[in-house]
């Protein structure tokens, strides 16, 4: 029997077919009664009868509609101009047949715009008939490949060569069949000693403890009562299945026939509530193994992919997003108890009353230390857990990071402890861990610890408005993507904290230090015993820990081999999954905490890559020990070639030395590496180089398909590309926009050269040449190739185009803020001064806590304070004097302010006329008949391309969408692409 996801494809062909062959009738028709009405205008003499011959003869092939009287009927077709056209020529042609005035000018005029229609009409069937042709190729070629060929995110191994493949599994299963060998009494004795259990010194952090396995246990109690599954969580569930990378493309089509059928959704759930109520019995089917597969990513790596049934995916989901949801509620209650050490300057209280007495009372809010706070906690803290059930997590095709592991330099020496292989020595370590005096409770250096921003996906990272001096500022957060999980958007905008703070620290303390780290393999070398040790302190029960054990000890099995080959995973967690998440978190929450309190700091991490950094350079070498010291006791290891420092001095011709301890190597992220000379992010064109070189092995791969090879190109070229040399911010400034438009043209004029033997240079021509080639048409219009598939075109992307939209609107010195700043900070400490020798501070004492507080001396009393003490604090204040826009939070967000795409303006001519005839249909995606709803992106192509489309095909329609097989192409179109290996 045909699964429920082949009949929809069957039943979208279908309909598909249907639509090409009326195409193709209707194209026919079309074409044989213009040659008749031409042949018949030619063999008539009189302009006149020609121009009625030609009349009736448009009425007819564009199906006007007529009285009895054979007069046209205004707005019963979709040519309302052209109804109009008619109407009018027939009232004139009454003249003309009387009236010896008439010119032969005017009739010939009229003559040839009846043709003209004619020939556009003709034009659009061609193009119709060309898109047809076009999606036959696509859907011919995707059946000859294999139908689970997704590229999917997952656990990770570069390819390394034509043996990639084989040597990834064979590393792999070296890992997953493997337990690694933990102390878990040494793992204990540091949690204890991390969260201060039995600790008298420590009481509240052990009541801050004492909470939180409180919550799990209630927690657990929750999602034990009867019904969990009901008709409105199985759509929320499945709703997260979609978006994630799971499942296969057919199953996702059954899934989508689940969603609309009450019944089914009812069923499933009375089947899932008896499989929560037996939680204890629980298993994967004994019979039968779980498949796993293989697929290459964009970036060059294979991912090891799970395929459970979708009963088990769904019933593993729902468990997941319950205690994902839960623990992100429980730790971000326990970050907001007295255990979590405040970020926070800490200032002592002879420096608050000497402030208060030069300066009068000063607010903390806003101020730049708050500003650093909020964003870690509301947009990094936790960020791989889900904040609410129905949240959605997506990413586009090609949105993921570049693999730079092969590019790092070969002889880099490592001063990781956590790399020795060998077993017993590594427990050894672990115990010595153990032993470690519990984290310093010590402060930060000057300044503070620098906190990172919350990771937005924002075009405005805070409203721009001109605030007033005494009110708090508020961020925008009402953008949609604001609310997203998206791991790109976090990290894109984690590039622009680290350079921010690396523009401001550098101004204000002279430099910087920071680190860069990814895990190893987080996934395949997550150890069992760490997950169930740290799971258990936190207060977890044996019930929910057995269950946990049955998951991850899954028996898998490659999908080409028989199931007697089959194996307990003993070590990683399957990718894809909610509970992997659950399991990951929970884990480097311990990381988290640790940092905090070893730094009153915090650490700045996406699930596996984290980041740290501070103008302090030995805080920095306390946050790298409490990682050393974490990754021993747990198991784990960083990846040496993914690791790196950097101390970065203002002065770019200084090199400052950087401790033994911390990690050799440089700070890298997608396509950019951190220079420590300019503290700028710059475009690494050798990795650059080798992504030309497989994008073109990809590109050839695509070419018997045109539309397969435009997903491909704008998958690559338009979202890998874009993505991984970071987004443009004020903090990159203006060089590193024009760094990535000169890119993208090498990249696009070295990949078509080679592609086409030098004759053509843009992925425009060749797709021209191509589509000429195969099918015989010429002199094909530029837009057709930018145009929505909705209108008929190719959808083909511009990387130029939103970045030529930015251009202007990024700051060319990311430096001038801090440059204005401080030249701002000795006019308001003159300021200050001339309030205090005036007396007026004096009267603004009594809202002070201690307003009779003077200091010893009468010099001091006399004497305003010195401008080194007034500038001491001048992160954790809001000071008046300032100009608004250079205040150092103001700063901070002009910093990371990314650009807004500008809107062309609109014309008032041919395109705003054609966008009018746009209004009304439905469906329409990109160019729509409303300017205003458009994005900036799509109002550039309809205005510098849109010109030749209406001009040859009469509207911004270039093709009868009525007749494409839409449902179809968007189908195809949101599958991902299949990479070559």
């Amino acid at each position: 029997m045909a699964s429920s996801g082949s009949v929809f494809s069957e039943t979208l062909q279908e309909i598909t077919n249907t639509k090409l062959q009326e195409l193709s009738k209707r194209r026919s028709r079309f074409e044989e009664a213009k040659a008749a009405i031409l042949s018949s205008v030619k063999a008539e003499k009189d302009a006149v009868k020609r121009l009625v011959i030609l009349s009736d003869g448009v009425k007819k092939c564009f199906s006007i509609k007529l009285t009895k009287e054979n007069k046209v009927i205004l707005g019963l077709s979709s040519h309302k101009r052209l109804e109009i056209d008619l109407k009018n020529l027939d009232r004139f042609l009454g003249q003309a047949k009387t009236d010896p005035s008439v010119s032969q000018k005017i009739l010939a005029a009229w003559e040839e715009s009846l043709t003209h229609q004619l020939d556009m009409q003709a034009l659009q069937y061609q193009y119709a008939w060309l898109y047809g042709e076009l999606v036959t190729e696509w859907l011919s070629g995707d059946k000859e490949k294999d139908p689970e060929a997704d590229v999917e995110m997952g656990e990770a191994f570069e390819d390394v060569g034509d043996q990639a493949k084989f040597q990834s599994r064979v590393d792999w299963e070296d890992t997953v069949f493997q337990a690694a060998d933990i102390d878990t009494k040494a793992l204990n004795s540091y949690l204890e000693h991390l969260f201060g259990s039995n600790n008298k010194d420590k009481k509240a952090m052990t009541n801050s403890l004492k909470v939180l396995r409180r919550c799990v246990s209630d927690h657990e109690a929750s999602i034990s009562t009867p019904n969990q599954f009901t008709v409105g969580s199985l759509k929320w569930t499945i709703a997260g299945l979609h978006s994630s990378d799971l499942l296969s493309n057919e199953k996702r089509e059954v899934l989508k026939d689940f969603e609309s059928n009450h019944m089914i959704l009812k069923e499933i759930a009375d089947v899932l509530n008896m499989r929560i109520n037996a939680l204890e019995s629980w298993t994967w089917n004994s019979e039968t193994p779980v498949s796993v597969s293989m697929e290459k990513k964009i970036s060059g790596v294979f991912n090891i992919h799970m395929h459970e049934d979708l009963l088990q995916a769904i019933f593993l989901q729902y468990i997941g997003v319950k205690w994902s949801v839960f623990f992100k509620t429980a730790f971000k209650r326990f970050r907001d108890s007295v255990a979590w050490k405040s970020e926070r300057q800490e200032i002592p209280r002879d420096d608050r009353r000497r402030l208060g007495y030069y300066l009068g009372p000063l607010s903390d809010s806003p101020c730049l230390q708050r500003e650093r706070v909020k964003v870690n906690e509301e947009r990094y803290f936790m960020a791989q857990l889900m904040d609410h059930v129905d949240e959605i997590t997506g990413t586009a095709d090609g949105e993921e990071e570049a693999e730079y592991e092969r590019f790092a330099a070969d002889n880099k020496k490592r001063k990781l402890a956590v790399q020795a292989p060998i077993q017993a020595p590594r427990r050894q370590l672990a115990s010595k861990a153990a032993r470690k005096s519990a984290p310093s409770t010590g402060g930060v250096g000057k300044g503070g610890a620098m906190r990172h921003r919350r990771i937005m996906n924002t075009n405005n990272f805070a409203a721009e408005v001109d605030y007033s001096d005494e009110e708090e500022e508020e961020e925008d957060d009402d953008d949609e993507d604001n609310k997203s999980r998206n791991p790109m958007a976090l990290k894109q905008t984690l590039l622009h904290l680290l350079s921010t703070e690396i523009t401001i620290n550098t101004h204000l303390y002279g430099e910087m230090t920071a680190f860069h780290s990814v895990f190893d393999d987080w996934n395949p070398k997550l150890p069992h015993d760490t997950v169930f040790t740290i799971l258990k302190f936190l207060g977890v029960s044996e019930t929910w820990l057995g269950f946990f054990k049955k998951f991850l000890e899954a028996p898998l099995k490659f999908v080409d081999d028989d199931d007697s080959s089959a194996r307990k995973r003993r070590r990683g967690t399957p990718a894809a999954h909610v509970l992997s998440d659950v399991f990951g978190e929970t884990t480097l929450f311990c990381l988290d905490f640790a940092v905090n309190q070893a730094t009153s700091n915090n650490l700045w991490r996406i699930h596996d890559n984290f980041w740290f950094w501070s103008p302090d350079h030995k805080v920095a070498v306390k946050a790298w020990d409490t990682v050393d010291e974490f990754t021993i006791v747990t198991g784990v290891s960083v990846n040496p070639t993914k690791t790196g420092t950097v101390r970065i001095s203002k002065d770019s011709n200084a090199t400052l030395p950087i401790d033994d301890s911390l990690p050799e190597g440089e700070i890298r992220w997608g396509l950019l590496r951190l220079s420590p000379k300019t503290g700028r992010f710059e475009i690494d064109q050798k990795m650059v180089d080798s992504h030309i070189n497989e994008l073109h092995k990809q590109l050839l791969d695509k070419r018997k398909s045109i539309l397969g090879f435009i997903q491909a190109w704008n998958t690559y070229a338009a979202t890998f590309f874009t993505s991984n040399f970071g987004k443009a911010a004020n903090c990159f400034g203006r060089e590193h926009v024009d760094n990535m438009l000169s890119t993208h043209k090498r990249i696009e004029e070295q990949v078509f050269t080679k592609l086409s033997g030098g004759q053509v240079t843009s992925v425009v021509e060749f797709l021209k040449q191509g589509i000429s080639q195969r099918f015989g048409i010429k002199n094909i219009p530029d837009g057709y190739l930018y145009f929505p598939m909705e209108l008929g075109g190719l959808d083909l992307q511009s990387p130029f185009i939103s970045l030529m939209q930015i251009h202007d609107e990024v700051s060319k010195s990311p430096s001038q803020p801090m440059i204005d700043f401080q030249e701002d900070e000795r006019h308001a400490y003159e300021g200050y001064k001339q309030k205090f020798l005036s007396g007026k501070t004096r009267h603004e004492r009594y809202a002070l806590d201690e307003p009779d507080w003077e200091p010893e001396t009468q010099h001091e009393k006399d004497t305003f304070m010195p401008f080194e003490e007034f500038i001491r604090y001048r992160e954790a204040f809001f000071f008046e004097h300032f100009t608004a826009t250079n205040r150092l939070h103001r700063i901070f967000r002009t910093l990371m302010k990314r650009p807004t795409e500008s809107k062309v303006e609109t014309d008032d001519g041919k395109i705003s006329a054609a966008m009018e005839q746009l209004r009304g249909e439905s469906n329409l995606q990109g160019i729509t008949g409303s300017w205003k709803s458009m994005d900036a992106y799509w109002t550039w192509v309809a205005t510098f391309y849109g010109h030749e489309i209406v001009e040859r095909f009469g509207r911004l329609n270039i093709v009868n969408t009525e007749l494409l097989p839409i449902a179809m192409v968007t189908l195809f179109r949101d599958k991902r692409v299949k990479w070559q290996g």
